[in-house]
């Protein structure tokens, strides 16, 4: 695997956290649609085509929630098998540095202060040794 490949793939549950967030923000700005719509619906009697846009509101928000159910579920997953990978990386400081980038997804400011080294140090020479250790757990699978 490319160190390009091996961040992808340790970047999993980022990615899936993103989509739950997006998602999430979705469902927000469905259900104050549908909020103003009860306001509306409440000012004046209206007919049917705001009934059926309410609906919709209301069907855009159970599907997205069932999404976010289903995401959650696969990031549990993408989870444990990236906390498994990364455990079986034996140098202390590689494994702490994977577990703040990808578990815990920390910047490299961050990382940097709390391992008490260099942005550049981090960046260049231990995320690369970091990268190759997984690249060999995971030829091993």
């Amino acid at each position: 695997m490319t160190e390009k490949e091996i961040k992808q793939w340790l970047s999993r549950a980022y990615r899936i956290e993103q989509q739950i967030q997006s998602k999430s923000e979705q469902i927000e700005v469905w259900k104050s649609l549908a909020n103003k719509m009860t306001s509306n619906l409440s000012l004046i009697n209206s007919g049917s085509g705001d009934n059926s846009r309410m609906e919709t509101y209301c069907n855009k928000i159970a599907d997205a929630q069932t999404e976010i159910a289903r995401q959650q579920i696969e990031l549990i997953n993408v989870r444990k098998e990236i906390e498994d990978t990364i455990n079986k990386v034996t140098d202390v400081i590689l494994r702490l540095l994977l577990e703040q980038r990808y578990l815990l997804c920390k910047s490299w400011k961050e990382i940097a202060d709390f391992m008490n080294l260099s942005i550049d140090y981090i960046k260049k020479e231990l995320h690369r040794q970091a990268l190759r250790a997984v690249g060999e757990i995971l030829q091993k699978k």
